[in-house]
């Protein structure tokens, strides 16, 4: 298999891209713990203490600023044409300012969210939409990553493994 695109990401695009990056996801699913009990702690003490209040500090700053200044930051790195190509055996990404060749063994997984394949290894994420490919490219593409990147389920007992 050998498939490839060339593409523009919009900043809206580069946002949904950053929003819903798995360490993004995970940053946002852990604030909004912090904030249930943080109204917990309301409900139990009745009144809303520092933690409250630094907890939903961090979710507001994260979600209002956090990303749309990362998305506006980084549109200035990858403003222009971007082209990915994959192969059964590798993924390469050429924009104007970098180009990468990483072989997919170096992937732990491969996941569609949101309309981006987001190809995340132990150092980063890489990702890119799917929508640039064709539906017979896009179907190509999840049977390689269901093939060579089949996702992993991590036990209950040991979510950091």
């Amino acid at each position: 298999m050998d498939v490839s695109a060339t593409f523009t990401l919009s900043r809206r695009q580069l946002r949904i891209a950053l929003r819903n990056a798995p360490v993004m996801r995970k940053m946002t699913i852990a604030s909004a713990l912090v904030i249930v009990f943080g109204l917990l702690k309301v409900l139990v003490d009745g009144k809303l203490g520092t933690f409250g209040y630094v907890c939903l500090a961090v979710l507001v700053l994260v979600q209002a600023l956090g990303i749309p200044m990362a998305a506006r930051r980084a549109a200035t790195q990858m403003r222009g044409p971007w082209t990915v190509r994959i192969t059964d055996t590798a993924y390469h990404l050429q924009t104007a300012v970098n180009q990468a060749t990483v072989r997919l063994d170096a992937y732990r997984e491969a996941r569609l969210h949101r309309g981006f394949w987001y190809l995340t290894s132990p150092t980063g994420t890489s990702f890119f939409p799917a929508a640039v490919f064709t539906v017979h490219e896009q179907a190509q593409l999840a049977q390689l990553f269901a093939h060579r990147l089949p996702p992993r389920k991590k036990p209950w007992y040991r979510p950091y493994s």
